[in-house]
């Protein structure tokens, strides 16, 4: 009896190290749930993400990153991490200063170097975007709690030139409008003096 049940125990191990070696590898742009829930290195990150895709004729692409205690908040994140990237990439005003002071004191050989170098910048970018799309997500969550989500976003180019089309001729309308109040302004005033 006692040797049937070793022989039992032996084939249940046997089956259940034999199931634990036979899983394939994850593929980087499907990621399995497994794979996605429990990253091991940084080579579980998908591949779209490290090498982002170049900007083609449909899309301008940009990549982002989100953290949280929360799935959704770190989705939502990624996401205005990701719209932040792609409106830098259409326009952005950039401020910087930078600050050196170095001074020496002492006397003879006795002195002393004291070097200060403080840098700071900011980037302001104000545009409106229409036509942005999650493209490509991958969730994953931390061994120690929490979300990392990463996710590519798309920007359809055909919506960006509408927007920019619309601009110019809202521009326009605002300067002929100018032009005629300023043209009024002008006969108003021949009209005044005779």
């Amino acid at each position: 009896m006692k040797r049937l049940q070793l022989i039992l125990i032996a084939v249940v191990a046997m089956m259940f190290l034999v199931n634990c070696g036979a899983s394939k590898p994850a593929s980087n742009d499907m990621p399995t749930h497994e794979a996605a829930t429990n990253p091991v290195t940084p080579l579980d990150l998908p591949d779209w993400y490290i090498n982002p895709p170049e900007d083609d004729d449909t899309y301008v692409y940009s990549t982002a990153t989100g953290n949280s205690r929360q799935m959704q908040v770190a989705v939502d994140k990624a996401k205005q991490a990701g719209m932040v990237g792609l409106s830098q990439g259409i326009s952005a005003t950039v401020q910087s200063m930078v600050k050196q002071f170095t001074q020496e004191s002492g006397m003879g050989e006795n002195t002393q170097l004291m070097e200060f170098y403080q840098s700071t910048s900011r980037t302001i970018t104000d545009n409106t975007l229409n036509g942005v799309r999650v493209l490509k997500k991958y969730p994953y969550q931390k061994p120690g709690g929490g979300y990392t989500v990463y996710v590519l976003l798309g920007l359809r180019k055909d919506i960006i030139a509408e927007q920019v089309v619309s601009a110019i001729k809202n521009e326009e309308a605002l300067y002929t409008e100018f032009k005629a109040t300023q043209a009024f302004q002008e006969m108003e005033a021949q009209i005044g003096t005779k």
